[in-house]
């Protein structure tokens, strides 16, 4: 009885070939080859389950308070007038697949590689892509219904892309699984959450101010769970990420928000549509990106092509951490000068007309005390002549 211990450090296939000897009793040795064939998958651990177990959960969750603050009226004039819909599916379809094949090009993928980061460029756009529209004040009915509509086309322009481009350019040999089965899923996981918090909202009207107020810090919440605690459980995929995947892989949707959103602004969108194609454009569903590979290939296989579509997943979202960091500081310095200029507003309109001129002197010498030092060098020349206009219309101008 023979035993072996293996420990594998990779997801990886390999073959174990050995030499067995038996030596008989008239010294005749007989030598058999034998191998093993290994494979080495993914670990199936409590963690991952409850990881792959809550996130439709909490993105459901999510989408119910989105679908709260959609307006019907404004989900009909983008239906009427869908002139940014098909902005977003133009940029979409039309530009993410020639960007991801460019790149797997360009920066000499493998095959493997190559075709995982073809299969993210031919996905709808994701879920995640209208929390991160409702973070940078876009238009959320607008990103809904794009995120609608991307999904329902997927069933169509996946198939066209993987089974021309997508075959030819990597692998002719392998037949491409596409899971419509999961793009139906996706589409009812899109649809199902916004249209309870529609009814909700249809219900109880007051709902709508508490969402508005507890929705980002919610999204914030759910972004920082999505980092710490899926890198955690997908901690063992990195050791296959290098520092070209790395730094090439997340082009893809950095390119996409770039050009979906100029794009967007030279058909003369306005800004807050800008942004929601943009981000619309760049934000994959990666989910589908992992079930077709996980289907088109044996293990271990898929998951070294599913190396791509991780590396996306984590990697793309990195200009929005520093854009929001960003704007969180320009907020609060916005909102501090705002308070100020709000009290001295408030003081000029509760004052009465017979002390207006003396209030109004008053702001004058305050505001000159403030000036910066570049302009100290006013404080020497003439005065000039101020008109001040009462309230009342027999007033005439004083001049002081």
């Amino acid at each position: 009885m023979m035993s072996w211990k293996v420990h594998a450090s990779y997801i990886n296939r390999t073959v174990i070939r050995y030499v067995l000897e038996t030596v008989q009793e008239n010294g005749h040795i007989n030598r058999i080859n034998c191998s093993i064939d290994i494979l080495v998958s993914g670990p199936q651990r409590l963690l991952d389950r409850i990881f792959k177990g809550t996130i439709p959960f909490l993105i459901g969750f999510i989408s119910i308070q989105m679908g709260i603050l959609l307006d019907i009226d404004v989900l009909k004039e983008i239906f009427r007038r869908p002139i940014p819909v098909v902005i977003g599916f133009t940029c979409q379809y039309g530009l993410m697949p020639l960007i991801a094949f460019a790149i797997s090009k360009i920066f000499h993928y493998s095959p493997l590689y190559g075709l995982g980061i073809f299969v993210v460029g031919c996905c709808p756009g994701g879920a995640i892509s209208n929390q991160w529209t409702v973070m940078f004040d876009g238009d959320l009915n607008l990103s809904a219904f794009m995120s609608f509509a991307s999904t329902v086309a997927s069933f169509f322009m996946m198939p066209l892309w993987l089974y021309t481009l997508g075959q030819y350019a990597y692998l002719r040999e392998l037949k491409l699984y596409i899971p419509f089965k999961n793009l139906a899923i996706s589409l009812i996981t899109i649809i199902g959450p916004l249209a309870v918090g529609m009814v909700i909202v249809h219900f109880i009207p007051k709902i709508k101010k508490l969402v508005q107020r507890i929705l980002k810090p919610t999204l914030v919440l759910l972004i920082c769970y999505f980092v710490i605690f899926g890198g955690y459980v997908n901690v063992y995929l990195f050791k296959y990420i290098n520092l070209q995947t790395a730094l090439t892989a997340p082009l893809l949707p950095w390119l996409g928000f770039l050009l979906g959103g100029v794009v967007a602004w030279i058909c003369r969108q306005d800004w807050s549509r800008v942004k929601t194609i943009g981000i619309e454009t760049g934000i994959q569903n990666v989910g589908i990106a992992f079930m077709v590979l996980l289907y088109s290939f044996p293990a271990p296989e898929n998951s070294q092509a599913s190396v791509i579509p991780l590396v996306i997943a984590y990697l793309s979202p990195q200009p929005f951490y520093i854009l929001l960091i960003v704007r969180f500081i320009r907020k609060k310095c916005i909102k501090k000068n705002k308070k100020t200029t709000a009290v001295l507003k408030a003081e000029v309109d509760n004052m009465s007309d017979d002390i207006q001129s003396k209030t109004i002197h008053q702001l004058i010498e305050s505001n000159e005390v403030q000036e910066s030092d570049e302009d100290e060098h006013r404080e020497n020349a003439p005065l000039t002549a101020v008109s001040v206009m009462d309230k009342s219309p027999d007033t005439k101008p004083v001049e002081v």
